[in-house]
């Protein structure tokens, strides 16, 4: 399935309807250029998740771990853009594990990938058929 967000709202929107699709224990891939709107994406599904009020989902590029509770459990976020070295399997079955940069790894249960386009940012799911139905049904009715 592939759905082009043309604008970080629509991203947002897009990743607070797949927050509330997760059981939170999925491992989520993200791919794609810098910039394309991973992190914003993330953000989304914190919020359709149930971030607990005082928390502020921020890219990981840097702490390349950060973690967030949430009324589904731990939201934990990693950025594998700095370094491939990283071991991350302690985080395995604790929370909802995204993982920007993640190409290759064989852990993924679904990848979104980014794609620049002339009408915006073409995310493609790959390996995401549970969340596809509950994302289609958000997309195309308003009141989600």
């Amino acid at each position: 399935m592939r759905i082009i967000s043309t604008s970080e709202e629509e991203t947002m929107k897009i990743g607070e309807i797949i927050g509330r699709a997760l059981k939170g224990n999925e491992i989520l891939c993200l791919l794609g250029d810098l910039g394309a709107g991973k992190t914003t994406l993330v953000k989304g599904i914190a919020k359709g998740m149930g971030i607990l009020e005082g928390y502020q989902v921020r890219s990981p590029t840097f702490t390349l771990v950060n973690q967030y509770p949430t009324r589904k459990g731990p939201l934990i976020h990693i950025d594998l853009y700095r370094t491939r070295d990283l071991d991350f399997s302690e985080f395995i079955g604790k929370g909802l594990l995204v993982i920007e940069w993640g190409e290759d790894l064989e852990i993924c249960q679904c990848s979104i990938r980014f794609i620049f386009t002339e009408k915006g940012r073409e995310l493609e799911f790959l390996g995401c058929e549970p969340i596809i139905k509950d994302l289609a049904y958000g997309i195309f009715c308003s009141n989600t």
